[in-house]
C-alpha cells in the first residue's frame, strides 16, 4: 500500500499530464482551424496608423451645448 502522500503525489501528477495533453490538443485544433480560415487583406501598419489618426476624440454635441460654468436648475426655482 502507498503512503498517503505519494499516492496523492502520483494522482496530482497524473491530473497535471491529463491537463498539459487537453491544452495541447486544444492548441492543435486553434492552429488547425486558424490555418483553414480565409484571410483578409493584410493591413499595413502605416495604415492603421493613419486611420487611427482620423478618429481623433472630438467633444459630443451634448458636452459643447452646456457651458462648464452654467448649473442646471430644478424646476420651479428661481434663478439668482
Amino acid at each position: 500500500m502507498l503512503h498517503p502522500a505519494l499516492a496523492r503525489a502520483l494522482a496530482t501528477a497524473h491530473i497535471e499530464d491529463l491537463h498539459r495533453a487537453a491544452a495541447r490538443r486544444h492548441t492543435v485544433r486553434l492552429a488547425r482551424r486558424v490555418e483553414h480560415e480565409p484571410h483578409g487583406p493584410v493591413t499595413s501598419i502605416a495604415m492603421l496608423r493613419s486611420a487611427s489618426t482620423r478618429l481623433r476624440w472630438t467633444p459630443c454635441a451634448s458636452s459643447r451645448r452646456h457651458d462648464t460654468t452654467e448649473l442646471p436648475q430644478a424646476e420651479g426655482s428661481v434663478a439668482p
